[in-house]
C-alpha cells in the first residue's frame, strides 16, 4: 500500500488554500472590517472604527430600506423560483411522453435561453416591453386601436412581472433538463405496478413521479434560489431597479444587488458610505448561508428522498 507523508500532502493542498483564502476569504474579512467604520467617500482619509453601529442604523433604524428591500427580493425569488418548478415539470413531462419523437432536437432547443448570454437576453426583453415601439404594444394597437399600451416598465408591479418573465424565460430550461433527466431514470416497472394498481395520472404523479425526482429538485431549487437572490445584470439592464415611486422608498425592482451598487455609484450617490453598504453586504451573507445550511438540511432529512429506496424495493 503506497503511504503518502502529511508533509507532502499538506504542500500539494497548500497552493489551492492559499489561493481560496486570497480570493475567498480575504475579501470578507476586509468586508467585514469595513462594517465596523464610518468609511466613506468624504471620511476616506480619517475614518474611523464606530463598532456596530452601521448595524444598529441597518436593522434597528426607522428609515432603513433593509428590510423592504430584502422582502421584495424575497419575493422575486419565491415567485421566480415556483415558476421555475412549474413551468420546468410541465415541460419535462411533455417531453417524457413516449409519443414525443427526437427529443435531442428538443433538449438543444429548450437549452437555447438558458445558454444565451443573460446581458443580450435582457435588451432584447426590454425592447420587447418598450411603451412606445416595443412588438407587444405595437400589436396590441392593431389589434384594439391607437390608444392600446402597458406600461410594463413604467407601473411598478408590471416591472416586477416584466423582471420575473424574463428570469423565468432564462432559467426554466435548467429545470426542464434536470427533471427530465430524472423522469427519464424512473423505472418502467413503477408505471406498469401503479397501472395494474389502478393509479390514475395524478396518483401515479403525487406518490411515484414526485418523490423520486424531488432529490434531484432540491439542489437545483437552492441553487437557483441563490443565483436568484443574487440577480443584478439582467434586471439592471431593463429596469435599473425602477421605477421608483418615491425618494423615500426603493425601486419596486431594486432587489439587494442592485439597491448596493445604486448606493455606491449610481448616478445620484454624492457621498457612498461604503461602511454601512459593507455592513449591509455582511448581513446579507448571514442570512444566505443560514438558508443556504437550513435548505440543504431539509432536503437530506426530507421523507421524499428516501423514498427512492422503497419504490425500487
Amino acid at each position: 500500500m503506497l503511504r503518502v507523508k502529511r508533509r507532502t500532502i499538506v504542500a500539494f493542498l497548500l497552493p489551492m488554500l492559499a489561493m481560496m483564502a486570497v480570493i475567498n476569504l480575504w475579501p470578507i474579512l476586509y468586508t467585514l472590517y469595513l462594517s465596523t467604520t464610518n468609511y466613506s467617500e468624504f471620511t476616506s482619509d480619517n475614518y474611523r472604527f464606530i463598532g456596530l453601529e452601521n448595524y444598529r442604523q441597518l436593522l434597528f433604524s426607522f428609515d432603513s430600506d433593509f428590510f423592504p428591500v430584502l422582502w421584495q427580493t424575497l419575493l422575486y425569488v419565491v415567485v421566480c423560483v415556483s415558476c421555475f418548478l412549474v413551468v420546468g415539470m410541465l415541460t419535462a413531462l411533455a417531453l417524457n411522453n413516449p409519443r414525443v419523437k427526437g427529443l435531442p432536437f428538443w433538449r438543444v432547443v429548450l437549452l437555447l435561453p438558458w445558454a444565451a448570454p443573460s446581458g443580450i437576453t435582457a435588451l432584447i426583453w426590454k425592447f420587447l416591453f418598450q411603451y412606445d415601439f416595443g412588438p407587444f404594444n405595437q400589436i396590441g394597437r392593431l389589434l384594439f386601436g391607437p390608444q392600446f399600451g402597458i406600461p410594463w416598465l413604467l407601473n411598478p408591479t408590471l416591472a416586477f412581472i416584466s423582471v420575473v418573465i424574463v428570469n423565468v424565460w432564462l432559467s426554466y430550461p435548467f429545470f426542464t433538463v434536470v427533471i427530465l433527466g430524472a423522469l427519464q431514470g424512473i423505472p418502467g416497472e413503477l408505471r406498469e405496478a401503479a397501472r395494474i394498481d389502478g393509479a390514475g395520472p395524478w396518483q401515479y404523479f403525487r406518490h411515484v413521479t414526485l418523490p423520486l425526482v424531488t432529490p434531484a429538485l432540491v439542489p437545483a431549487t437552492i441553487l437557483s434560489a441563490i443565483t436568484t437572490f443574487q440577480m443584478f445584470n439582467t434586471v439592471f439592464l431593463i429596469t435599473q431597479g425602477g421605477p421608483v415611486v418615491s425618494a423615500l422608498k426603493p425601486g419596486a425592482t431594486e432587489f439587494v444587488m442592485i439597491y448596493m451598487y445604486n448606493r455606491i455609484l449610481g448616478a445620484t450617490v454624492a457621498n457612498p458610505h461604503y461602511g454601512f453598504i459593507a455592513a449591509f453586504a455582511i448581513t446579507l451573507f448571514v442570512i444566505l448561508a443560514a438558508l443556504t445550511y437550513l435548505g440543504s438540511g431539509l432536503g437530506a432529512r426530507s421523507p421524499r428522498a428516501s423514498s427512492i429506496r422503497e419504490a425500487r424495493a
